[in-house]
């Protein structure tokens, strides 16, 4: 971010916050240019905060504007509608945020949307941390009227005194510490002495569980601030979470929104990941970083316990065969995903009578050996496609998928340019602005804007689409589209890389809108009494829940504590992950690559903030102790 003092600056003489109220001085004419009409509306902005005034405040806003707030309303996520904001404030006893030098930031970066309103990116600050943001607001050239607020998104970027430490902040690198021998360690004992001083009686200030891209992504983020952490993962190397999953999955998403904080990909990286390469940037990144890992390590299963008065946790880390080491970590971030144990058919009879092999697609690597087979993969979202495709390449006699409901189609040709381009694509701009402006859009404005995204995408696919129901595939017309069904859902939904041609073309056969009822020694058969023989069949039945597993990981009473988990709250936010959820000390770290990266940040912003003794008191604009997810 640009220093604030630099901005201020270079845009002194533009503007000057109004002595009056917004609406009783002069205002913007309809011939102001784009920066100044932000200029005007960031004036007004600091009078309505200066003076509490929540209705002139609100007045400030178009009729569907929204306010989008990370961590400067309170310590939360909030998206609130114009409609919602004052009686949000008054409900929560919250008043508006003391920010002030309200400024454009990059003022070269302000552009003119495809709708015609402005879009700027702006900073400030308080006594205590500095703030990012973007600001949409409708062109008074157009209008004729005073610009209004299509969007306003604030959020911390960076607490005062404890900033990243990053580029001119970046650590030396010479030797540091006294060797037993007296002599400088070099950077190699540091880092080799780094991850083993937890197994001498040094504690973690925050224990990671799981070593993915969300475990990654938070452990550099607390790097970089200067707070310590430890990573568990159960897996022998570093990303084998993707290296021991099917021979041919590659990321959907393509590389422009993938990159993991501080380390893009290289230029030329592939567009989309193949999980084994993937899989060696997750150990290239950890070293990078210098992230402390204990692999082939796992939580010793309902043995956490939380301490109020210490605001410490006492866990039971199972090191391998090292035997068990007992932590005592101030927070707990549980990035092992936003998934339980896999999720199988209960209502299967006889199973025990199949004499061929049952897999979950959790534990499905390699079609190879089913070459000349008989499969049927049960599912029909993005795993089911994927392991039937792979089949059908590996030479399987027969392949059949089995849809019980509807499913979501996208293709990735059309979907994904249309979805991302202007923000994510070659090219395009960097991805700390892309992320910016995707960050501070509320799913509720975008489940409306993607609605009509989604029109054109499904026009585009319409062959793929009508191919598909003519061999019967039934499908989800979800009218939001892929990305916000998988933000409510997490799932439901398949991007077409190449399978649905081969369900159309019946390379890949259909069984739709039945259940499996029972097993048999040779296959399975239906609720409609029809009977397939298998020789392999593919559970591709997604997970249970995550609070299930939090459960037996730390223990029930600490799960009957903790709100929702993914979906939407009633500001259509998602509860639950990278926010207050219930337990103290106690956070959740998931969701794709793109949400590693933003909210990470967010999460570690959090816990600095309860490390400097100001997360739960004398926080500006806050009047509750605690808010969690909201229901």
């Amino acid at each position: 971010m640009a220093k604030l003092e630099k901005t201020l600056k270079a845009q002194e003489g533009l503007a000057l916050a109004q002595d009056s109220a917004p609406g009783k001085g002069e205002q913007a004419s309809a011939a102001q240019s784009p920066s100044n009409q932000v200029v005007d509306w960031l004036a007004s902005l600091q009078w309505c905060l200066e003076n509490q005034d929540i209705d002139q405040f609100v007045d400030l806003f178009a009729d569907d504007g929204y306010w989008r707030d990370i961590l400067t309303i309170e310590l939360d996520f909030n998206s609130l509608s114009k409609s919602s904001i004052k009686s949000y404030l008054s409900h929560h006893q919250l008043s508006l945020p003391p920010l002030k030098n309200l400024a454009l930031d990059r003022p070269d970066q302000l552009v003119i949307t495809p709708e015609g309103r402005i879009r700027s990116f702006i900073q400030f600050e308080t006594d205590i941390y500095r703030g990012t943001g973007v600001v949409i607001l409708t062109d008074s050239r157009v209008t004729s009227t005073h610009s209004k607020a299509f969007l306003f998104f604030s959020q911390i970027w960076e607490v005062k005194g404890h900033e990243e430490k990053l580029g001119f902040r970046r650590p030396l690198g010479v030797p540091t510490g006294t060797h037993a021998e007296g002599r400088p360690l070099t950077w190699l004992e540091t880092r080799n002495q780094s991850a083993e001083r937890y197994k001498n009686g040094v504690d973690p200030t925050v224990l990671i569980l799981g070593g993915g891209q969300n475990g990654l992504s938070v452990a550099a983020r607390l790097k970089v601030l200067g707070i310590e952490s430890l990573i568990v993962e159960k897996s022998k190397r570093l990303g084998d979470c993707w290296r021991t999953r099917y021979d041919s999955l590659c990321l959907h998403d393509p590389v422009w929104a993938d990159h993991l904080a501080y380390m893009p990909y290289p230029p030329t990286w592939p567009v989309y990941t193949p999980k084994d390469k993937l899989a060696d940037w997750f150990e290239f990144y950890a070293a990078s970083m210098e992230l402390d890992v204990w692999l082939q390590s796992t939580l010793v299963p309902s043995a956490a316990e939380y301490d109020p008065d210490t605001g410490r946790w006492t866990v039971d880390v199972q090191l391998g065969e090292e035997g068990t080491i007992q932590l005592r970590p101030r927070y707990l971030v549980l990035a092992t995903g936003l998934n339980g144990a896999p999720q199988w058919p209960t209502n299967i009879a006889n199973l025990d009578a199949y004499s061929g092999t049952v897999l979950h697609s959790s534990q499905f690597q390699s079609a190879k050996e089913w070459h000349g087979k008989r499969a049927v993969v049960v599912g029909a979202c993005n795993s089911a496609h994927d392991i039937a495709a792979e089949l059908v390449h590996n030479g399987a006699a027969e392949v059949t998928m089995v849809q019980r409901s509807s499913t979501f189609v996208m293709s990735s040709q059309h979907g994904i340019p249309a979805l991302l381009d202007g923000l994510y694509e070659e090219g395009g701009m960097a991805t700390e602005d892309a992320d910016r402006i995707f960050t501070g859009l509320p799913i509720n404005m975008l489940e409306s804007m993607h609605t009509k995204i989604q029109e054109k995408i499904a026009e585009l696919d319409r062959p793929l689409l009508r191919s598909l129901e003519n061999v019967g595939f039934k499908l989800d017309p979800y009218p939001a589209g892929m990305l916000i069904k998988y933000f409510r859902r997490g799932g439901g939904y398949y991007i077409d890389v190449g399978c649905s041609e081969l369900i159309a073309s019946k390379k890949i056969k259909l069984k739709q809108g039945k259940e499996v009822s029972r097993l048999t020694e040779h296959g399975l058969v239906f609720s409609d009494g029809e009977g397939i023989s298998a020789d392999v069949i593919v559970f591709a039945t997604g997970y249970r829940s995550v609070r299930e597993r939090i459960g037996k990981l730390l223990s029930e009473q600490v799960a009957e504590r903790l709100g929702a988990v993914w979906g939407k709250d009633n500001q259509g936010e998602i509860p639950g992950t990278w926010r207050l959820f219930g337990q103290p000390g106690l956070w959740l770290m998931g969701g794709n690559f793109f949400q590693a990266r933003c909210f990470s940040k967010h999460l570690a912003t959090q816990i600095l903030l309860q490390e400097l003794n100001i997360y739960d008191k004398n926080w500006p604009g806050r009047s509750q102790t605690k808010v969690y997810s909201k229901e």
